[in-house]
């Protein structure tokens, strides 16, 4: 075993996040200094934040008509798309070296050509409180729910934050039948912990829908997906 596998991912994770006090800090940076594969993993942890951040701020977001409930086809069309681009994209910067070493790409539309082909998990991403925008989250989902009779999709998962946690909130959300429904077949709906915690400081009672989970903050159930290689899609 190497010397740096007894600090765990959430260790560095809390460190990048400047969460640990400074003893631990202390330990950590000692250790890292004659630990170059510890030094390496701290490294990307910090690449890895910033590039979902990059990614919160720049992803455009998707016209969608006010008129009409949104096709299902054209939703799956622009926001699957949109989120294949935007995971091969993050999937290159963290973890380009390591892709290199073991295997030779044919560039980023082999990469998205075996995405489409295989069994895919999803994370989608809610951050507005436009109910339009909640309800293509819900409307997605549902779309990847079909999808996964074909063998397509494995798993669905949508987390909340900023206003986009209203979706979540028990008395504000226009959406609890939907969730409720949704949750019947396995999708799981988290609300940021941080978002809550934010509120709660503003005093604002955060009350969410049943079974919704609050264990983590958005951006580490982000980085923590995509580790794993699901697909990440923000609404």
């Amino acid at each position: 075993m190497k010397k740096d596998e007894h600090f765990s991912e959430e260790q560095l994770n809390a460190l990048v996040d400047g969460e640990l006090d400074p003893e631990e800090r202390s330990v950590l940076y000692n250790h890292s200094e004659h630990q170059p594969d510890l030094d390496m993993r701290i490294c990307k942890q910090r690449k890895i934040k910033e590039l979902v951040k990059h990614a919160y701020e720049d992803v455009p977001q998707v016209e969608r008509p006010r008129a009409r409930p949104l096709s299902r086809r054209g939703l799956f069309s622009t926001g699957l798309a949109a989120g294949i681009l935007l995971a091969v994209g993050l999937v290159i910067g963290v973890v380009g070296h390591s892709l290199v070493e073991r295997e030779s790409l044919n560039g980023a539309a082999a990469v998205a050509t075996r995405a489409v082909a295989e069994r895919e998990n999803y994370l989608l991403h809610v951050v507005s409180g436009d109910p339009e925008q909640m309800y293509a989250a819900l409307e997605q989902a549902r779309f990847l729910l079909d999808a996964t009779g074909e063998g397509e999709v494995g798993h669905v998962e949508i987390i909340a934050n900023e206003r986009g946690i209203d979706l979540l909130r028990s008395d504000v959300t226009p959406f609890a039948r939907e969730i409720a429904d949704l949750q019947r077949q396995d999708v799981i709906f988290y609300a940021c912990s941080r978002t809550i915690e934010r509120l709660n400081e503003e005093g604002i009672e955060v009350v969410l829908v049943p079974d919704a989970r609050q264990e983590y903050t958005a951006i580490d159930r982000v980085v923590s997906r995509m580790q794993q290689g699901w697909k990440y899609e923000k609404i």
